[in-house]
């Protein structure tokens, strides 16, 4: 398998940071469907959804995990991290991962703004659109792609707790 560098892992962390963005609350509203991860290539063509697509990435994210900076790996934990997703078509896109010690346990979307089978709410939410997400994988530097985009406001990150707050700030220091 290809080697990868570690600002396309932090990339690749920031694009599941951008996959999460919910309000929390739970419900029983809403169909949820679990990631049929990992079965579309990383190089995707637009016959491959966004859900798939970002998928994939969590699988390439989960193999080069021993490449993820440890500061990276502490900011995620054990983290529920909820995306909002604007899609092209006027949809949205709602899913969750579930961090499990930084890397990525569990990956679904669902049908209400309101995630049926969240305890707690997310410590981590990402509100964005589908245009914005695309970009942000199909850059050479992911990273840099994805605080630029944070900067400009096309991609919001909210995050609970201060060091978590302090870590992203960082990053957004380092690479802009």
């Amino acid at each position: 398998m290809a080697s990868y560098s570690k600002n396309r892992i932090l990339g690749l962390f920031l694009v599941v940071l951008l996959l999460a963005p919910i309000t929390g609350t739970a419900s029983n509203a809403g169909n949820i469907t679990a990631a049929n991860t990992f079965t579309t290539s990383v190089n995707s063509s637009t016959e491959n959804d966004l859900f798939s697509e970002l998928s994939a990435q969590m699988e390439l994210y989960n193999e080069n995990f021993d490449n993820v900076p440890s500061l990276v790996k502490r900011l995620v934990g054990s983290e529920e991290i909820a995306g909002i997703i604007e899609l092209n078509n006027g949809e949205m896109l709602y899913v969750t991962l579930l961090m499990n010690g930084g890397e990525v346990g569990d990956f679904y979307r669902y049908d209400t703004p309101n995630d049926p089978n969240s305890k707690f709410g997310p410590s981590i939410t990402v509100e964005s659109d589908e245009e914005t997400i695309r970009e942000i994988l199909d850059s050479d530097d992911p990273l840099r792609k994805a605080v630029e985009n944070m900067n400009e406001g096309s991609l919001d990150v909210e995050i609970e707790g201060f060091f978590r707050k302090t870590v992203l700030w960082s990053i957004q220091q380092l690479y802009s």
